[in-house]
């Protein structure tokens, strides 16, 4: 029984939907983490949809290399960067963060990965490995999974959600229903709240549902531990953003860091 999630088919069916405000968006998001992308050197590892890899080549990026392991979404994002950024310099290729032969050669100006490490089955070991590939005086942009007391839960769920296919329209179901109930006790208008969300999140509601429920591998941590094990590797914390953790009922937010390698 294979538990690993099927990120490439989610990414596969919401790049096929990508508008121009998915990636004005993501620049925006992009820009916030890792700051000026003017021409540097990009590393998307995780790439996912490829929409964050277009977006640093439009915040002015001299190369992307993005690197996943789904090989869905190698080629979700060779189609997504062919539409957005056709004329630039960039190149998609299969890569495990956890297998060193198959990384990148050489460092880069900036290495990014949004809500990827927490998803390969040895997070310490994968942040390790990414953070070798930030070259001196680069900026190392993650976003990974904060500890809260519900993760052990979520934990199982993701892995009989990835195992069992059948099980994803009622666990998916029963989550947006509890999801919206909550919020309208909490008198929060639940319509205006989907209806946004893409514009907030420059995502769409019900595949970011998916990608949340179905998530596994799943590790977290919290922003007093990473931030410790990251700056033992040659780095001081440069930015953090959402690092303060919730209770977890409806998911485990990510908090978000970005990390500047020392020159010394």
């Amino acid at each position: 029984m294979n538990a690993r999630y099927d990120f490439g088919r989610n990414w596969s069916e919401l790049a096929a939907r990508f508008e121009d405000e998915h990636l004005d968006r993501a620049c925006e998001d992009l820009r916030r983490l890792v700051g000026d992308l003017e021409g540097k050197t990009f590393l998307d590892m995780g790439c996912g949809s490829g929409l964050h890899s277009a977006a640093a080549l439009r915040l002015g990026a001299a190369k992307v290399h993005a690197v996943d392991y789904d090989a869905g979404c190698v080629e979700t994002t060779k189609a997504v960067l062919s539409r957005f950024a056709p004329e630039a310099e960039w190149s998609v290729k299969r890569a495990d963060i956890l297998d060193r032969a198959s990384l990148p050669t050489g460092t880069f100006d900036v290495v990014y990965s949004w809500g990827v490490l927490h998803h390969t089955g040895d997070m310490w070991a994968a942040i390790s490995n990414a953070a070798g590939l930030v070259g001196h005086g680069g900026r190392f942009g993650i976003a990974i999974y904060l500890k809260t007391p519900l993760c052990g839960l979520w934990t199982v769920e993701k892995r009989l959600y990835s195992s069992h296919r059948w099980l994803r329209p009622p666990v998916k179901a029963l989550f947006v229903s509890a999801y919206m109930l909550a919020r309208t006790l909490r008198h929060r208008d639940t319509i205006s709240f989907v209806k946004s969300y893409r514009a907030r999140r420059g995502m769409e509601f019900l595949a970011d549902v998916d990608d949340w429920l179905g998530g596994y591998p799943y590790q977290s941590t919290t922003a007093e531990e990473l931030e410790t094990s990251v700056e033992k590797l040659g780095f001081r914390t440069r930015q953090r953003f959402n690092v303060a953790p919730g209770v977890g009922l409806f998911g485990t937010g990510c908090g978000e860091w970005c990390f500047e390698r020392m020159n010394s």
